[in-house]
């Protein structure tokens, strides 16, 4: 694993991370977009924060995410959730086996579209509650 964290700082020509006291890496893709990876042996489970959790209408929200994650249709697999406090939406995806550094890049580049899209729907979703469209 920390082979590939280290040939993705270099694609990405970032820092090399250190590593963290839970043995994760927190790697910046973005200003917006930092994605916390944790490495398994075997495996890595990425996680970042979303979005802050809404205040209006935040049961419309929460059922649109729940139709999201199941059998991981709207999220490629990866869930959303909140963290520990509630304060954050969370994406969180998990692989536990190996993969070559092709798949890792190919599976943190599809985590990264995701959080985009989620991103966007979330704050789509908090300018319709404000504006009373929901």
């Amino acid at each position: 694993m920390h082979e590939h964290i280290k040939k993705i700082v270099k694609v990405l020509e970032i820092e090399l991370p250190k590593l963290e006291k839970d043995k994760s890496f927190i790697i910046e893709i973005t200003k917006e977009i930092e994605v916390k990876i944790f490495d398994l042996d075997p495996g890595f489970y990425f996680l970042t924060n979303i979005a802050n959790c809404p205040n209006e209408k935040k049961e419309d929200l929460f059922i649109y995410l729940m139709r999201a994650n199941l059998l991981g249709q709207g999220t490629g697999r990866s869930r959303i959730g909140m963290d520990m406090e509630e304060k954050f939406l969370t994406l969180s995806y998990l692989i536990d086996y190996e993969v070559n550094y092709i798949e890792f890049k190919e599976k943190l580049e599809d985590f990264v579209n995701y959080i985009n899209f989620w991103k966007k729907e979330i704050l789509l979703h908090k300018e319709k509650a404000i504006s009373s469209i929901l």
